[in-house]
Parts: C-alpha cells; sequence; structure tokens
C-alpha cells in the first residue's frame, strides 16, 4: 500500500502514483502539523509532489532511493527543515 495516513503522520511507500494524491490532499488539509515518511517511497508522482511542497509537512525519514534523496528531498527540506540526522537509516 503507498500511501498509510495516520493521526500525524503519513507514510509514502514504494510508488505513489496519481490515485494516492487525493487522499494525501485531503490528509494535509486536515491534519495540524502533519508529518511525512518518505523512506520507503521508490517514485513520487508530481502531484504528490506538488501537494508536499503546498502543505510544507515536516518530513521525518528521508528516502533511500537515490532520486528522491538527492533531487526531491532538497527542495523539500528547504520548507520542512528535516536535519541530515533525522534523514539517516537507522
Amino acid at each position: 500500500m503507498p500511501l498509510e495516513l495516520n493521526e500525524h503522520t503519513a507514510t509514502l511507500s514504494d510508488v505513489v502514483t496519481v490515485d494516492e494524491v487525493e487522499p494525501l490532499v485531503a490528509w494535509l488539509r486536515a491534519t495540524a502539523k502533519p508529518k511525512v515518511n518518505l523512506r520507503r517511497c521508490n517514485h513520487l508522482h508530481t502531484g504528490a509532489l506538488q501537494a508536499l511542497l503546498l502543505f510544507q509537512p515536516r518530513i521525518t525519514s528521508a528516502p533511500v532511493d537515490a532520486f528522491l534523496a538527492t533531487q526531491v528531498l532538497p527542495l523539500l527540506r528547504g520548507s520542512s527543515g528535516v536535519s541530515s540526522a533525522e534523514s539517516e537509516p537507522p
């Protein structure tokens, strides 16, 4: 399941497609101080990326995927303030 929504944290896993964008946006709108875990995400639809850029949730775990970690995470870090210590794998 690519999108797991909990009370304060969303976990994005594997391939996040256009089908997950609407539920993600609804969750981001409804959640105070949302947090997003990208550790297991391998692909992020541009609509999901736009939602993350718009709502600026705190990124709690960086993606392991090299492209997302090097090209996408820096865009999200600018607004979320995730530290390098938080983004390293356990």
